[in-house]
């Protein structure tokens, strides 16, 4: 855990925060790659997961920067950053981790979509290839101009490769069909609202394996119907606890007493992953990508189950 400051808050766009965290005494903090995110820990005892916006894979940095949007559906998190953090307030955060990494390497041609506050990431990601000699294209969303973070920034950097999408300016969403035709891209990277993604998801099924790459910052919703119980056993003592149809591993772990960290509880920020020892894995996370669910070893125990009836986890 990392003890920080707020150093700096300006509105950069309608109902949204740009954030400045920095250690005590000026100390240097732990670098990130582009797509990484911190935890942050709110008085409250609520954890939200947070995309760092200066994030340039550097081995040590200044501060992080963060962005963070006012959800009108606030569970109370974004409400109390907007409302009550103020200059010089003490946050405790996580080191940052990437489950969102950007990989161009493998790629010719890269399509960036950020829709939103899903903004966040897809800049940090922009900004560290701009001077590479990766072919990019880069698609930033929202509803009105007004609302996107880092329009000014995006505008300066390539005006051939940078372009935007107002709803209210173009008289309805971005067509996803007329942008995915419109050049051979080879990978997509997206960050958005759940039903752009999953627009995306469908528009790109027959994509390559390893050429999509999506963030969510909200859970798909889970059929939860036709779950069944199975029994749960921890490699390092044998000890075994029977998962009911309406718990998750994790809840059926803390019934017995075993302390295993969390923060989203919802399959989106890879806190609690643990290794599969032996068993089928039924992924329903969004942290894993294909061939982690193929290979079977990574495990997600706040939202996942099992596919047969014993999973043996590394704990």
């Amino acid at each position: 855990m990392i003890q920080v400051a707020v150093t700096r808050t300006q509105a950069i766009a309608r109902d949204v925060l740009l954030i400045e965290l920095s250690a005590p005494g000026g100390q240097s903090l732990p670098g990130a790659a582009p797509g990484a995110h911190v935890d942050v820990h709110l008085p409250s005892g609520q954890i939200r997961q947070y995309s760092l916006t200066n994030a340039q894979g550097q081995v040590t940095q200044s501060c992080y920067q963060i962005a963070v949007a006012r959800d009108a559906n606030s569970r109370g998190g974004s409400e109390w950053i907007h409302d009550k953090l103020r200059l010089g307030s003490s946050l405790r955060i996580s080191e940052p981790r990437n489950l969102f990494p950007l990989d161009v390497s493998a790629h010719k041609k890269v399509l960036f979509i950020g829709a939103g506050i899903g903004i966040t990431p897809i800049y940090s990601m922009v900004n560290s290839i701009k001077s590479s000699p990766t072919d990019w294209t880069l698609m930033a969303c929202a509803r009105s101009a007004s609302r996107l973070a880092f329009q000014e920034e995006l505008s300066g950097l390539d005006e051939q490769r940078v372009h935007f999408h107002f709803d209210m300016d173009h008289g309805g969403p971005l067509d996803l069909q007329t942008l995915l035709s419109s050049g051979p891209w080879d990978a997509l990277y997206a960050c958005g609202p759940a039903g752009l993604l999953d627009a995306l998801q469908d528009a790109t099924r027959d994509w390559p394996a390893g050429s999509v790459h999506m963030e969510r910052f909200k859970a798909q919703a889970q059929d939860n119907s036709e779950n069944s119980s199975f029994e749960l056993v921890l490699s390092s003592n044998g000890q075994s606890v029977h998962v009911e149809p309406e718990e998750s591993p994790l809840e059926a772990l803390e019934r017995i007493g075993v302390d295993h960290p969390f923060a989203c509880r919802e399959g989106l920020c890879g806190t609690c992953e643990v290794e599969v020892v032996e068993g089928l894995p039924d992924h329903r996370d969004n942290v894993l990508d294909a061939n982690d669910r193929a290979a079977g070893k990574r495990f997600i125990p706040c939202v996942s189950r099992c596919g047969g009836n014993r999973l043996v986890i590394n704990l």
